[in-house]
């Protein structure tokens, strides 16, 4: 496979070698998440300091570049990474000093992380002629005040620097900083290549797995490995879990409370969880491919995302104008522009499933 970490990276893996001898200072990389892309980028990161590189581009490994990249002591390679991201990939993260022990992990990437980058950016490259890399994940998930200073950096990097970018949602990326990178797509897998990766690593009732996942077969094997790390706080376990992956029993009575169509009670177990533990972030997304796929069915389409609820989709459009689906998914998108503000969670949940209910009767929302 060469670079590629997974098997439908080998394309993308093949782009981002084509630019290893002529980088450009900001290289934007997206695609939905779950799919590896910020593994992909991270091996691509560590291989630029291998000092003996296959021809494919796969560092050997051995040398001294490698183990220092691979240890994530290499001077001139930095992440620019929120605390959620780094915990499960072992990346180092230092708080802000006025961090609390009580205070939940940051999803965010908060202002002191690129200010740090300061001292870093204005230091020569420790290898003669060589480059530093700034890996930047989640690039749609940075605070307005970081975002302001990262520009700055972005904006005129000294030479031989190139930021590495990697966003979930490309449409959440300010335009500024979209507009000073090369972007490249990362493409979803397919529903079989998905699920023959996930067989041969061993998982489970794999279909089953990889729809509860919403086709995301990253997210079924990040869930595996930080249930199964004892190096993590127990704490802070549950918090990943429901921040990187959603809990599959939540994830399952949610898919299964939208089934209900407009017969959804807000008492149901599903709403319960999502006033009590899901963030809006872990729901909208869900209920996006949800709508995404109610659409599809409408207009006579297998759905994409939740294959094994074809029956009931189908039960549920059937009485539903297409205009009504549109308008519930365009609410959506609206939703999410609010998800990082400090509104209260359980209303826009609450919100959004109102809405649904309402569109499943055919009626409209304000």
């Amino acid at each position: 496979m060469g670079l590629a970490v997974y098997p439908w990276q080998e394309e993308l893996a093949r782009e981002l070698v084509s630019f290893k001898d002529n980088l450009p200072n900001g290289l934007l990389v997206y695609g939905p998440r779950g799919i590896g892309t910020i593994d992909l980028v991270i091996a691509y990161a560590k291989s630029l300091f291998c000092e003996h590189p296959h021809k494919d581009g796969t560092p050997c490994g051995e040398c001294k570049g490698c183990k220092m990249a691979n240890a994530f002591t290499h001077p001139d390679l930095r992440y620019v990474v929120s605390e959620t991201e780094s915990i499960p990939r072992g990346i180092p993260f230092e708080p802000p000093s006025n961090a609390t022990k009580d205070r939940k992990i940051y999803r965010e990437i908060l202002i002191h992380q690129p200010r740090e980058l300061t001292d870093f950016l204005n230091l020569a490259p420790h290898v003669d002629k060589g480059r530093r890399i700034i890996v930047v994940y989640p690039a749609d998930a940075i605070r307005a005040d970081a975002a302001a200073t990262f520009l700055k950096s972005l904006e005129e990097p000294p030479e031989r620097t190139t930021f590495l970018l990697v966003a979930d949602d490309i449409d959440r990326v300010l335009p500024t900083i979209r507009s000073r990178c090369r972007l490249l797509r990362a493409k979803a897998p397919t529903h079989e290549e998905s699920l023959n990766w996930l067989k041969s690593v061993g998982v489970d009732d794999a279909e089953e797995a990889l729809a509860r996942a919403a086709e995301r077969p990253c997210l079924v094997t990040d869930e595996r490995s930080i249930r199964n790390n004892t190096d993590i706080d127990a704490k802070v376990r549950d918090q990943l879990l429901t921040l990187t992956t959603m809990a599959p029993a939540i994830r399952m009575a949610l898919l299964k409370t939208l089934a209900q169509g407009a017969f959804i009670e807000l008492t149901n177990i599903a709403v319960k969880e999502g006033r009590s533990a899901l963030p809006v972030s872990a729901v909208l997304p869900v209920l996006e491919r949800w709508s995404y796929d109610l659409l599809a069915v409408k207009q006579g389409l297998e759905p994409h995302y939740f294959p094994a609820y074809s029956p009931q989709m189908k039960r549920l459009v059937s009485s539903v104008d297409a205009e009504k689906l549109f308008k519930y998914s365009d609410s959506l998108k609206a939703m999410r522009r609010v998800v990082t503000h400090p509104l209260n969670a359980q209303l826009i949940v609450e919100q959004a499933i109102l809405r649904y209910r309402k569109t499943m009767a055919n009626q409209d929302f304000d």
